[in-house]
């Protein structure tokens, strides 16, 4: 994917999730996103500009007064882009930090968005010591 195609579309992208009129978020979401694109939450699968749209006014009722952000640069891989993101409060303040991974279409425009807020758990009881690190440092939750 050519670096423009995907600035332009993550900051359409981010412009709808700021967007509080839902006219011209649904026009937003059409720039940035396919007709069937999908966001995978944590128990639901948003699907179609509708859906999204109302994933969003969610997000405005669960966060207010926050913005979705951008925090890191773009590890990309053929269509797929492995990117940090933040939840900012109005005061400039990071509320929960994660990550996603988004799939482009051929036309750049988004087709699924796999957002990762949760912190993963520890290693599991047995895990074999030769498949794991010597130390397991303890990094904070990003949620």
């Amino acid at each position: 994917m050519e670096h423009q195609v995907l600035l332009k579309t993550l900051i359409a992208y981010h412009e709808a999730f700021a967007e509080r009129d839902v006219a011209r978020r649904l026009e937003l979401l059409g720039r940035s996103m396919t007709p069937n694109a999908e966001i995978w939450g944590p128990k639901r699968v948003f699907a179609g500009y509708e859906a999204i749209s109302e994933k969003i006014e969610g997000f405005h009722g669960n966060w207010p007064e926050c913005r979705l952000a951008l925090t890191t640069g773009f590890n990309t891989f053929l269509n797929t882009v492995h990117l940090g993101i933040a939840i900012i409060g109005s005061d400039g303040a990071v509320r929960a930090t994660g990550r996603s991974v988004i799939e482009f279409a051929d036309d750049g425009r988004i087709q699924r968005v796999l957002p990762l807020w949760e912190a993963l758990p520890p290693l599991p009881t047995g895990w074999p010591e030769q498949f794991a690190p010597s130390k397991h440092p303890d990094v904070p939750s990003a949620a």
